[in-house]
């Protein structure tokens, strides 16, 4: 199986977290992870947006990718405290070539939020050793076209009633060849569950045989640039790589129809400039008319980093 190196990402920010029948009195954090099925090769980094220094109680900080919130105490009732924390979880994971679309759809994203307390101070020493008290799972309904943005709010089990508003955007930002090793589920495992195995997929093709299909044989040296792939394998090739750029530039035009409501239902927010969808769709129509396989694969890495670099604009800009 021919595999595509996708990745997503994900911007996450806490909002207000309200009080609304706590038991006790003390500290408070939230911690959020995006996690997935250890069966989907994948890489996980999380960040969160502007942090200046190093962590401490009053600030956010990163602790084996997932994002602890400041610590924040309660004292009353329907309290109400401002979180406004912004993270991002960049999600690289290895898809099926000839099915991309289909396997990001089937992607189970979900976003973790752990809610911890103590009420020691000497405690909060150590804040990963801080309990948790109640967890919420979000399933995160990915579509690679459309995107995802979603304001919602979390609450928390009966006995720590509280509440956590959180925005979810997240959006297809790169699909090329592999590009790291990942973490595979060993071969003694079972549905996905037992030991991971990390390194580089022996069974891989190469990035012409991905592009060209499982039909096409390299050149030997003495062919050098006179050699022509078949016809088959040059229609394959046009194929393969406009359907990747759809893909990009329908995950783009969802985003930037997205962030053009946004800016007109607040029109209190910065207005940036952004070019006309139009612009980007001549990417697509050059395609045909690619002979030389050089220039084939110059147009295809510059077709893709271009749409990358919008979309990651846009999506930082949603933050």
């Amino acid at each position: 199986m021919s595999e595509v190196q996708g990745t997503v990402e994900f911007s996450v920010e806490l909002h207000k977290f309200h009080n609304v029948d706590l038991f006790q009195r003390g500290y408070y954090q939230i911690r959020a992870g995006l996690k997935l099925p250890s069966r989907i090769p994948h890489r996980l980094a999380a960040t969160i947006v502007e942090q200046t220094g190093d962590s401490s109680l009053s600030s956010a900080c990163v602790h084996e990718n997932n994002v602890h919130s400041r610590i924040f105490q309660i004292l009353y009732r329907n309290e109400e405290i401002v979180i406004n924390e912004s993270m991002n979880f960049r999600v690289h994971l290895l898809l099926d070539g000839e099915r991309v679309e289909d396997a990001l759809s089937e992607a189970d994203f979900q976003l973790k939020l752990d809610l911890h307390f103590t009420d020691s101070e000497q405690q909060l020493r150590d804040i990963p050793a801080i309990p948790v008290i109640s967890s919420r799972t979000l399933g995160l309904h990915f579509h690679p076209r459309r995107g995802l943005h979603h304001h919602v709010p979390v609450m928390f089990d009966y006995f720590h009633l509280s509440v956590i508003s959180v925005t979810v955007h997240a959006s297809l930002v790169a699909l090329h060849q592999p590009l790291i090793s990942f973490a595979r589920p060993g071969k003694g495992s079972w549905l996905g569950k037992g030991s991971l195995e990390t390194g580089p997929d022996q069974s891989s093709m190469s990035l012409e045989n991905l592009v060209f299909g499982a039909g096409y044989c390299k050149p030997t040296s003495s062919e050098g640039s006179f050699y022509v792939p078949s016809e088959n394998c040059m229609q394959h090739a046009y194929k393969w790589h406009k359907d990747l750029c759809l893909l990009l530039l329908n995950a783009y035009r969802g985003l930037h129809v997205y962030y053009t409501v946004i800016m007109k239902e607040i029109p209190d927010l910065p207005q940036l400039k952004l070019g006309k969808r139009t612009d980007i769709l001549h990417l697509l129509s050059p395609i045909s008319a690619l002979e030389c396989i050089a220039l084939y694969h110059r147009h295809l890495n510059n077709s893709i980093i271009t749409t990358c670099s919008l979309k990651c604009f846009l999506l930082f800009s949603l933050i």
